[in-house]
């Protein structure tokens, strides 16, 4: 059984070498005040991409979905879409790559997509609009999803639980409403809702709600920060297995209490424990079989 997290972020070492100074050389203020928090220990962890392939051995993950930082610049979209084309040329068979846009910067960002994806790269995001500039519904917004789907690539997009937005906790809202209207007016387009979807698959109980998530996945990335491991067990039940997909957000810090090194191995063992409480077959799905098939499609 193939394990491929989809979801985890990855940098040269130049930027972790000194991220304030980098992040406020490239004017990316909201990347700079998440991975170095003024007067907070950061959770933020950095690995060379030695390190990532040696992590990922160690823990028998097999391949990894690099995805984009919701970037202010257009200019930083391209830059990292350029280390992602390179690094997945240089591992096809473990690394692959969404394409990181900010939509907001209307149709040069959309060429600059386009040719990350004719480069390799197989899907697109994650995306936040309250960081990167506009709304859900704006053209420009609704213009790079009707692309995604004229290429049949999916879109990730950042979203926090409504609750975890406390004054003191350095998140930006996410109104979930804003996500109900944005997958009723893109139904061809596939969406996969990062942080299991800041708690929209419990929306999936409404009858009324439930036909417009068909094309919608979530992704676990961060859970061990956000929600008990039965999470796992409970939104299975509630959307089935078929449309989650393991992600753990490395190199984030998500057990910092276990350990203060990027390792796979930790959310490995929520996935799989007592918590979790899933069954082999619903674990091939969540743990790869899902999103191989999704990026197959």
């Amino acid at each position: 059984m193939p394990v491929v997290d989809a979801h985890i972020h990855a940098y040269p070492p130049e930027v972790f070498a000194d991220p304030v100074r980098w992040g406020a050389e490239r004017g990316e203020a909201w990347w700079t005040r998440c991975v170095a928090p003024p007067g907070k220990r950061s959770l933020q962890g950095w690995a060379t991409i030695d390190q990532l392939l040696r992590d990922m051995d160690a823990a028998g993950v097999e391949q990894v979905v690099m995805l984009g930082w919701y970037w202010e610049r257009q200019a930083t979209c391209d830059w990292q879409n350029s280390c992602y084309g390179d690094w997945h040329r240089a591992h096809p068979d473990r690394i692959q790559a969404f394409a990181s846009v900010n939509p907001a910067a209307g149709v040069t960002a959309r060429e600059a997509l386009e040719r990350a994806l004719d480069g390799g790269l197989c899907g697109i995001g994650e995306l936040l609009p309250q960081v990167q500039g506009g709304r859900l519904d704006d053209d420009d917004w609704g213009r790079v999803f009707a692309l995604a789907a004229a290429r049949g690539v999916p879109v990730n997009l950042h979203v926090t639980d409504p609750l975890s937005c406390r004054p003191d906790s350095g998140m930006v809202a996410t109104p979930l409403d804003t996500y109900l209207q944005m997958i009723g007016a893109h139904p061809g387009t596939t969406f996969i809702l990062a942080h299991w979807g800041g708690g929209l698959p419990f929306y999936e109980l409404n009858p009324k709600l439930k036909p417009l998530f068909q094309n919608v996945y979530y992704d676990t990335a961060a859970t061990p920060l956000l929600y008990d491991p039965s999470v796992f067990r409970r939104v299975a039940d509630i959307i089935g297995p078929e449309r989650i997909l393991w992600g753990t957000d490395y190199p984030l810090l998500t057990h910092p209490r276990l350990t203060r090194e990027p390792t796979f191995r930790h959310d490995l063992d929520d996935v799989r424990g007592p918590l979790a409480a899933l069954g082999p077959a619903e674990l091939e799905l969540i743990l790869g079989g899902n999103l191989l098939r999704l990026l197959r499609r």
